[in-house]
């Protein structure tokens, strides 16, 4: 096993990962490395899965699309959350980077020429030590706003 998953796996097993899981806020579905599939759940029980590309993880940051598990291909942008006008329509928009990445601070095709996100949002960039969880409950946040709306596909 490569070190980059092997630090993975041991995020996947801490307690914070753990209680998050168990109070249903987020699910690991498969790890086939170096892509890992997750689920974050929406204040209305929807589960949006994300496939993750981890290699180089911790120190290389995360990327995530949304994914459809079923088709086992990236979600259609009809399936993604919609925004009532907010952030998350940022972070989900289909539009940037065709779909392949979400629009965070923490993630390693957003961060790319957005060094000003440093001092506006420091508690947002990636943090290695704070591993997986922290993407994932920047997600859940968003998921759970007043800002989410499902997908009017779903």
């Amino acid at each position: 096993m490569l070190p980059d998953e092997r630090a993975f796996r041991a995020d996947v097993d801490r307690p914070d990962f753990r209680l998050a899981v168990l109070e249903k806020r987020w699910s690991l579905v498969s790890i086939s490395w170096p892509h890992a599939v997750i689920t974050v759940t929406a204040t209305d029980g929807v589960e949006i899965a994300l496939r993750f590309h981890l290699a180089g993880y911790p120190a290389a940051l995360p990327t995530a699309q949304p994914w459809d598990i079923e088709r086992a291909a990236p979600l259609a942008p009809a399936l993604w959350p919609k925004s009532k006008g907010g952030r998350l329509g940022s972070v989900f928009n289909y539009g940037w980077k065709n779909g392949t990445a979400l629009y965070l601070p923490c993630d390693r095709e957003a961060i790319e020429g957005h060094d000003v996100w440093c001092k506006q949002m420091p508690s947002k960039i990636w943090r290695p030590a704070d591993g997986i969880a922290q993407y994932l409950e920047q997600v859940h946040e968003l998921l759970n706003s007043r800002d989410y709306q499902r997908a009017t596909a779903a």
